[in-house]
């Protein structure tokens, strides 16, 4: 098995945590962004990335961030 299947299905195994945990757990919103990022990044490891593609990704940086800084403020407030 090549170092890209196995972090494939790794990345399977995390993305299953982040869907059972979904709004669950304060953290899921990161795992779950940042696991689409890296199954898309895993996809199109031997090729490029479409502009579809970089939109999704930028998309979820995005979530990421807004998610963070979400993270914060509770804690600034706690």
């Amino acid at each position: 098995m090549s170092s890209l299947s196995r972090a494939k299905n790794g990345l399977d195994d995390v993305s299953e945590l982040a869907y059972a945990t979904a709004e669950h757990h304060p953290y899921w919103n990161l795992l779950y962004h940042a696991c689409q990022i890296s199954k898309t990044t895993l996809e199109k490891w031997h090729s490029d990335l479409t502009k579809k593609e970089l939109d999704e990704i930028t998309w979820s940086l995005d979530e990421l961030k807004n998610t963070c800084e979400k993270l914060k403020e509770k804690s600034e407030s706690s």
